[in-house]
């Protein structure tokens, strides 16, 4: 599980952007939220890592400018429901500290629409309003993973080239047999440039390679004020 802590909250504007990038309902929006349109709120958001549920791509058609057929299976699994509401309760937890008390801090517990005929901050409250109110922060990936030939779901080889498929590489999240823990950033820009290499060492002749090798050495001695570079 991972928080994220943010100085806004989808009121703090009055329901202009965020409602929409929340994918809020104006009747949602207004029910939930109107009472506290453009206060001060921060919000902590608490963030699945591994989650069991399994979504699914298919082919629209042998078009391939056509989009692909997405189901993204949310919450399918019941493990995905408990680990959320219980983020939930630690978010919650997490506002009532005393170092936030001091500001003022106190939980906005306004029912949800399709949750109100469940006693309030409830287990089974908390995951009705899991199931009516989560959203996605888009880090879709592990669609075309990497394996041994002998998986029937591997896509790519070690080397990210597609099972199949002469000269045609996938080199992106989708390669991933296991979603990393945190934002997807940094893994993918390094998923990137492990392909560029893996590309250019395949296309590269032995004598381009070794003149494109540059080694660098730091000869650094003790009092030194800058290390003296040499390059081979």
């Amino acid at each position: 599980m991972e928080f994220m802590a943010t100085s806004t909250s989808a009121s703090a504007d009055g329901g202009t952007q965020v409602k929409k990038a929340h994918g809020l309902s104006d009747e949602f929006y207004n029910e939930v939220f109107s009472e506290i349109n453009y206060k001060d709120t921060f919000g902590i958001f608490p963030m699945m890592l591994r989650p069991k549920s399994r979504g699914e791509i298919k082919l629209r058609s042998n078009n391939p400018f056509d989009y692909p057929l997405l189901y993204h299976g949310y919450l399918t699994d019941p493990h995905d429901v408990w680990v959320l509401r219980e983020g939930v309760k630690a978010a919650i937890a997490y506002g009532e500290t005393q170092a936030l008390k001091k500001f003022g801090s106190r939980f906005y517990a306004k029912p949800l629409p399709n949750c109100k005929h469940l006693p309030p901050l409830t287990d089974e409250y908390w995951d009705c309003a899991v199931r009516q109110y989560t959203l996605s922060i888009y880090h879709y990936s592990c669609t075309a993973k990497m394996g041994p030939a002998t998986d029937p779901y591997a896509v790519v080889d070690p080397q990210l080239r597609v099972y199949g498929v002469a000269g045609l590489r996938v080199i992106d999240a989708s390669i991933m047999p296991k979603i990393t823990n945190g934002n997807l950033n940094a893994p993918v820009i390094m998923i990137g440039e492990k392909g560029a290499d893996l590309v250019k060492y395949y296309w590269l002749t032995p004598s381009t390679r070794k003149k494109r090798d540059l080694r660098v050495q730091f000869n650094v001695k003790l009092g030194d004020k800058c290390p003296n570079i040499t390059a081979s």
